[in-house]
């Protein structure tokens, strides 16, 4: 009965091994396509403890452009950063007596600014500084653009914005936003 049991198993054995082999040449398959149709397949790298995304400015980027990227890479966590800082600035003003709904328009702009901010103007700009296209040096400065539009109008234009706390500190708002 045992020896049945395993031949039986045996064979089952085999059948996974020429299915796994199967899979495999199907994968490697798949993956030598993608490479000769230039599709390239980047390792997930950053951060270095819960990868997610690709980033790789070393390897990826020129090194004439290096300087500039890790530049904006800085620039990048420090928005973050500042993001995460106005969270808890406005959520000890909120535990102090202020209002609930600056809270909630700070955890809202955290979760939509950092992701937004990566997709739309900083990836940009690593994908035009590695591919070196004018097209998306384009797509990275009418993203940027139209960030300052949005950080200037709710900073200091204060018929848009929350009280205009912020207007008086910007020499320019009183001109364009009375």
């Amino acid at each position: 009965m045992e020896l049945r049991t395993l031949r039986k198993k045996e064979k089952e054995l085999q059948a996974r091994e020429v299915e796994l082999r199967r899979r495999e040449q199907e994968v490697k398959r798949k993956e030598d396509a993608a490479a000769r149709a230039g599709i390239v397949l980047e390792e997930k790298n950053w951060p270095p403890f819960f990868p997610i995304i690709h980033h790789d400015i070393a390897n990826d980027i020129p090194v004439h452009l290096q300087k500039i990227q890790y530049v904006a890479f800085t620039t990048f966590l420090g928005m973050a950063f500042c993001l995460l800082w106005n969270v808890i600035s406005v959520t000890t003003l909120w535990t102090k007596g202020g209002g609930v709904n600056i809270w909630f328009l700070a955890v809202i702009y955290f979760i939509a600014g950092v992701p937004g901010a990566y997709v739309l103007w900083y990836k940009p700009l690593y994908r035009a500084f590695r591919t070196e296209s004018a097209m998306k040096f384009g797509w990275f400065f009418m993203f940027l653009c139209a960030s300052h539009w949005l950080l200037h109008l709710c900073c200091c234009c204060s018929s848009y914005s929350f009280q205009g706390k912020i207007s008086h500190w910007y020499p320019g708002c009183n001109r364009c936003c009375g």
